[in-house]
């Protein structure tokens, strides 16, 4: 395991922090080592947290399995002009606006991860099941998503500008 993969683990809660960097599959590795896992696909072990966050995590268990459960409980990240966003880890309904939304699976659109607070579970425990979800899953962005995401872009680039010429 390299230097970049250390997780830390709350049992309690069942979050392990890493590092943005942290190959998935090291970071699998320790968990496991201490009877954890991310229930990640092997395809998926290639990339470090932040790739995996980029994409939208591929491989991750369907959040329809159990829609009470999170896959990222709070995260670090680095928005483009420079500035640090720190969404701290909390329970996923306990929280104003879903800033997540903005920077999971958005290929570092609008910010870089480097640090994450993943949600873990014991090896060889059986999950909760909801029924089958039969609507699309990742449907295609509206043209109304993708005016709001130029928007958000446009502004955070207005105020990158601004920050610089001042």
């Amino acid at each position: 395991m390299s230097a970049r993969a250390i997780v830390v683990v709350d049992r309690t809660s069942l979050l392990a922090q890493v590092s943005g960097e942290s190959s998935l599959d090291d970071v699998e590795a320790a968990l496991r080592a201490d009877g954890l896992t991310l229930s990640v696909d092997a395809s998926a072990l290639a990339l470090s947290v932040r790739e995996w966050l980029d994409r939208g995590a591929p491989g991750a268990r369907d959040a329809w399995k159990d829609p009470a459960d999170q896959l990222v409980a709070g995260f670090e990240a680095t928005l483009r002009d420079g500035r640090s966003l720190s969404i701290r880890p909390a329970p996923r309904r306990a929280v104003g606006p879903d800033l997540q939304a903005l920077v999971l699976g958005c290929a570092g659109r609008f910010a870089t991860v480097t640090k994450a607070w993943l949600r873990v579970h014991p090896i060889d425990v059986t999950r909760p099941e909801a029924p089958s979800f039969t609507w699309p899953r990742d449907p295609a962005i509206d043209d109304g998503e993708a005016k709001l995401l130029d928007a958000i872009d446009a502004e955070l680039r207005s105020q990158t500008r601004s920050r610089s010429s001042a």
